[in-house]
């Protein structure tokens, strides 16, 4: 059964706030329960909404929405997602500093709105797996992930069909090494600890490699060597911090 989620608006510009709720009328998932145009009223307004998904112009006529975040804090009992979104990119280290889910720009991109809402249902779906996994690790369900490509569309992607993860240094970012030979970028907020407590399987090895377990053969001077049809890969290398912690997990001989 479908899950819905309750959105709330805080702009004090209309017109912004009206395009915002357009935007959000292609995704029946997500209800607009409440639109304000000041501080006081989306402070009132939060507690009574309890909204899931919030979005948060940074300049208010009273205060910084980051400083209206900030006062209603105490408040927030339940789960509640908070976009930033303003015209000036210069806002962005700030909101990310307090804890923004994500942060917009206006006018806001129809592709990065889409991207912003595909983060959100993966993330959901991805907690919502996390809370089932007593169940699932006693059935022989197929866990899967969901990734944005670079051109903003998804792809499923299964656990089964991911030999390892390599975090690329450069761009920040980890990939995942699929049985097809592909590498399939991640978005930059992933991390290695989301990564693993994600599927049981996944395990890290090295500060730039997560192995999935089932392909694992044996690990040869300080190498891992894996199955087919990764047999020929010789770049996942074990540190000797992540072996350390591979063999207390592990070793039961």
């Amino acid at each position: 059964m479908a899950v819905f989620f309750k959105v709330a608006i805080i702009d004090d510009e209309r017109d912004s706030a009206n395009a915002l709720v357009e935007q959000l009328k292609r995704f029946p998932r997500f209800h607009v329960e409440g639109v304000a145009a000041n501080a006081t009223t989306g402070i009132e307004m939060i507690k009574d909404v309890m909204p899931d998904l919030l979005f948060l112009d940074v300049e208010l006529p009273e205060m910084y929405g980051m400083k209206l975040l900030s006062e209603v804090s105490d408040d927030i009992t339940w789960t509640m997602r908070v976009v930033f979104y303003t015209a000036h990119d210069k806002y962005m280290i700030n909101a990310l500093r307090n804890s923004a889910f994500d942060f917009l720009l206006k006018p806001i991109d129809k592709k990065e709105f889409e991207i912003m809402i595909s983060r959100f249902l993966l993330e959901y779906e991805i907690k919502a797996v996390q809370e089932e996994k007593p169940v699932i690790q006693d059935t022989n369900r197929e866990s899967s992930f969901m990734v944005i490509l670079p051109t903003g569309e998804m792809r499923m992607v299964k656990t089964a069909d991911v030999g390892f993860f390599r975090h690329i240094s450069d761009r920040k970012i980890w990939e995942a090494v699929l049985v097809t030979g592909e590498s399939v970028a991640l978005r930059r907020n992933v991390s290695a600890d989301f990564l693993c407590s994600f599927n049981k399987s996944f395990i890290q090895v090295h500060q730039s490699y997560i192995v999935n377990m089932d392909y694992l053969v044996m690990i040869q001077d300080n190498y891992c060597i894996l199955y087919q049809p990764f047999e020929n890969v010789k770049e996942v290398t074990v540190s000797r911090k992540y072996k350390k912690n591979l063999m207390d997990y592990f070793c039961i001989f």
